[in-house]
């Protein structure tokens, strides 16, 4: 079985890296799994350094007839390609319509958009013999379009447990790097800056609990893609807040951004698994989260972490201070950790390869 992940996405991302990981994994356990992406992306640059080849898109800018039947060149050399991405999968869906030897085609769904009537009667359903929802509310959703409902499973996004250890060892702590008081509880935000990941709602949460508790040492490190953007900045600016917020930017520390973390934040308007902040709570920290999205299906309030409503500033700054309040409860750390298990990457790794043996052999 020769298998193929692609996605389009040129930034890092859950998505992104759950491409990544489904290629590492299944080439340690033999299946010889390529990735396609665009050259010289993180992605690329990542894949590269773990030693898994890279086939490249035709085209950079735009995609065309032209361009698909280039891509059908690439495609056709393999047993399984996986999509990760709805752009990825437009343009190989379109490729495969050229292919002298079809590869079996799977789509994994990490959003909980609708889908129009003509993508379900077309590039979900011609040519696509599984598509895989990473949430139980996704898997849901799909299975409500007819033409299409045999074909969907469900796999959760995956997590490294060893890279996600409350034990790891670190050379220097983040904050002894960022010169952040010893006494200080440290807020983690990671999540690329955008509307949706709620860094708006959480830092106004954030400086009403600075206004309303002057007294306590916090300081909130955000980090992700435009975390240093003027536009972030600006934010935390107008809030005065400054002095209390450090945006990281990109970073490819995370497990030792987390080691020193107290309290992890993840305060998204829509979710489809948050592979953050599973990593946050394998790392047994205390996880204050919006109940949106696929972390419905796996965090409960009070017993692996703080659920709080989304989009609610007044929500988020009162599971700020539950959070405080419970910064040394050690069940909730575990019970955290315990849920994290669940979606060990090897777990996943095998889950879907029983689908790609299961399209292979006709099953699906």
């Amino acid at each position: 079985m020769k298998i193929l992940q692609a996605t389009t996405a040129r930034g890092w991302s859950g998505g992104t890296e759950q491409c990544l990981l489904l290629a590492k994994y299944m080439n340690k356990l033999g299946y010889e799994t390529h990735i396609l992406t665009f050259k010289n992306c993180e992605l690329d640059k990542r894949a590269e350094n773990l030693g898994i080849k890279r086939v490249h898109f035709p085209n950079t800018k735009k995609f065309s007839l032209k361009e698909a039947r280039k891509l059908s060149q690439i495609i056709q050399n393999y047993d399984i390609v996986n999509t990760h991405i709805s752009k990825a999968h437009w343009f190989i869906w379109l490729a495969s319509l050229f292919t002298r030897k079809r590869p079996k085609l799977i789509y994994t769904r990490r959003v909980f958009f609708d889908i129009s009537m003509i993508s379900a009667i077309t590039k979900y359903n011609i040519n696509v013999d599984a598509i895989i929802g990473i949430s139980h509310e996704i898997y849901e959703k799909l299975r409500n379009y007819p033409l299409i409902k045999k074909k969907i499973h469900y796999i959760p996004s995956g997590i490294e447990l060893d890279r996600f250890n409350p034990y790891i060892k670190t050379k220097i702590s983040i904050k002894e790097d960022l010169n952040i008081p010893s006494n200080a509880i440290v807020i983690t935000h990671i999540a690329n800056f955008s509307e949706v990941k709620g860094q708006h709602i959480l830092l106004k949460a954030f400086q009403k609990f600075t206004t309303m508790h002057p007294d306590r040492n916090l300081v909130l490190l955000l980090a992700g893609r435009d975390t240093q953007s003027e536009k972030a900045y600006q934010l935390i600016k107008k809030l005065n807040l400054t002095k209390k917020v450090i945006p990281l930017g990109f970073r490819r520390d995370v497990p030792q951004i987390l080691k020193d973390t107290d309290i992890f934040v993840f305060p998204s308007l829509s979710e489809g698994l948050g592979s953050s902040l599973l990593q946050a709570m394998a790392m047994k920290k205390i996880v204050v989260a919006s109940y949106v999205g696929g972390i419905k299906t796996y965090l409960k309030h009070m017993e692996n972490g703080i659920a709080v409503e989304p989009g609610s500033i007044e929500s988020l700054y009162k599971g700020l201070l539950t959070a405080i309040e419970n910064i040394n409860n050690e069940k909730l750390k575990e019970n955290a950790r315990k849920t994290a298990l669940d979606f060990d990457i090897e777990k996943v790794v095998d889950r879907t390869l029983k689908v790609y043996r299961e399209v292979l052999n006709g099953v699906s």
